[in-house]
Parts: C-alpha cells; sequence; structure tokens
C-alpha cells in the first residue's frame, strides 16, 4: 500500500509540475472590454465619478464637483486616482479600478464599482474581506437569479449591509450585490471563477481579464420586497447597452 502512495505522488509531481510552469508563464493579458467601462449616464441615472487622493493622509472621498483642477486633490494638491491608497497597496500593480455613483429617479441612488484583472491572478477576492476590512457590517450571504435583456440567467451574491450593532434578523436597508464577469460568462461563484481562470491560462497560454462588478443600494421607504428590487439594479446596470 505504501509503495502505491508513492507511485501516485510522484505521478501527481511529473503531471503538475509542467502544468505550474506553463501556467506561471503567460502572455501580456488582452486590452479591457469596451463593455466593462462604467457610463458617464445609464438612461435616467447620471453617473458621478468617484475618486480618492494619493495622499494617504487626505481620507475621504471626492466627487466630480469637488475637483477644481482636474486630476488634483483640492486638499493636497497631490494626485487623484479612482484606486485609494489602501487598495493600492494591497494590489497587484496592474488592477484597474473605476467607480460611479448614479443618481436616479425620486433620489435614489447606486454605487457601482468594475475592478479589473491584469495579468496577476491575485486581483480578485472574495466580496466579504475587504467588506470586513472596511469594518462594514454585514449579513449572511445569499444567492439571487437574475435573467437579462438577452435571456441570459446568471446569480449574483448578495450581502445585506447590518446598521452598527444591529442582529441578524433586524431589517437592512442596505444591500452588496456583486457577480464577476469573464470572457462570455458571468457567475457570482469564486470557485467557478478560479476553477475558469486557471483553465484559461493553459488553454491560451494569455492571463485572461476578469472584472468584479459590485453595487451598493439602499432599499427605498416602504419596500416590502427587496429581491426584485434588486434585481431591477442588477439588470438596469448589464442590459445598459441593450
Amino acid at each position: 500500500m505504501k509503495k502505491l502512495h508513492l507511485i501516485l505522488f510522484f505521478l501527481i509531481v511529473m503531471v503538475a509540475v509542467p502544468v505550474l510552469h506553463i501556467a506561471s508563464r503567460v502572455r501580456e493579458a488582452e486590452p479591457v472590454p469596451e463593455a466593462w467601462s462604467l457610463p458617464s449616464s445609464i438612461g435616467e441615472w447620471e453617473g458621478i465619478n468617484l475618486f480618492y487622493s494619493l495622499d494617504p493622509s487626505v481620507n475621504q472621498v471626492f466627487r466630480d464637483g469637488d475637483i477644481i483642477e482636474p486630476g488634483v486633490c483640492p486638499v493636497s494638491g497631490g494626485e487623484l486616482d479612482t484606486v485609494s491608497p489602501s487598495e493600492r497597496a494591497l494590489l497587484p500593480r496592474d488592477v484597474e479600478i473605476d467607480r460611479r455613483l448614479y443618481r436616479g429617479p425620486e433620489g435614489l441612488q447606486r454605487h457601482v464599482i468594475v475592478l479589473i484583472t491584469g495579468e496577476s491572478r491575485e486581483g480578485i477576492h472574495r466580496p466579504d474581506w475587504c467588506l470586513v476590512a472596511q469594518n462594514v457590517p454585514i449579513g449572511n450571504l445569499s444567492f439571487l437569479s437574475v435573467e437579462t435583456a438577452n435571456g441570459e440567467t446568471f446569480d449574483v451574491g448578495v450581502y445585506p449591509i447590518l446598521g452598527r450593532g444591529a442582529s441578524e434578523e433586524s431589517r437592512p436597508i442596505q444591500y452588496f450585490v456583486y457577480w464577476f464577469e469573464g470572457h462570455n460568462v458571468r457567475t457570482a461563484y469564486n470557485w467557478s471563477r478560479i476553477l475558469r481562470a486557471g483553465w484559461d491560462r493553459l488553454r491560451t497560454g494569455r492571463a485572461q481579464r476578469w472584472a468584479y462588478f459590485s453595487i451598493q443600494m439602499t432599499l427605498p421607504s416602504g419596500l416590502t420586497d427587496p429581491d426584485d428590487f434588486i434585481r431591477d439594479a442588477v439588470q438596469w446596470f448589464v442590459d445598459r447597452d441593450v
């Protein structure tokens, strides 16, 4: 029995070493798809760009109306970026982030963020990690099925954002919704993204880009069914060019 285990071990090593070698040597990633950009408006919803100062002493988010000189922090005079200093310290250099606050009818707002990977495989992480790291109190993860205008059905992950000191049983009014997009695929499951990304690297020899989309929203007063509201928000975004 021990001899059989040794044989299996060496067979696994013999297969794994060349596979890992191939996966680690990939060509440059393809250009970012135009479909992953955040538009200036979506229907009646107007988008506002959000920026961070690269000066770590300036801890605030700036909107278009706050900026006097494009690309310059109005507080420190330093450079502005869509990626915060803390995000840049944790993420690979070739990761791109864009974020916009969309304002719609009746004062509704939707905060949309897209994070796009480059050659590195460490750019996208589990959503709960960043939320917890930012001290955002969240409830249990659930999944919701959404259908697009083209008839595609996919799941999105949904985290209720709890008020400070609120219990899991309290009714949340804010939600964080996310999904991942790759080449002709959308998924809410991190394991699926990892497997697909690894297979694509082996199959094509190229670093396949992935995008991590999230929408943070607040329910209107008196709403009793958050699922339909969340579905509408996701459909509003993914069907923006249809």
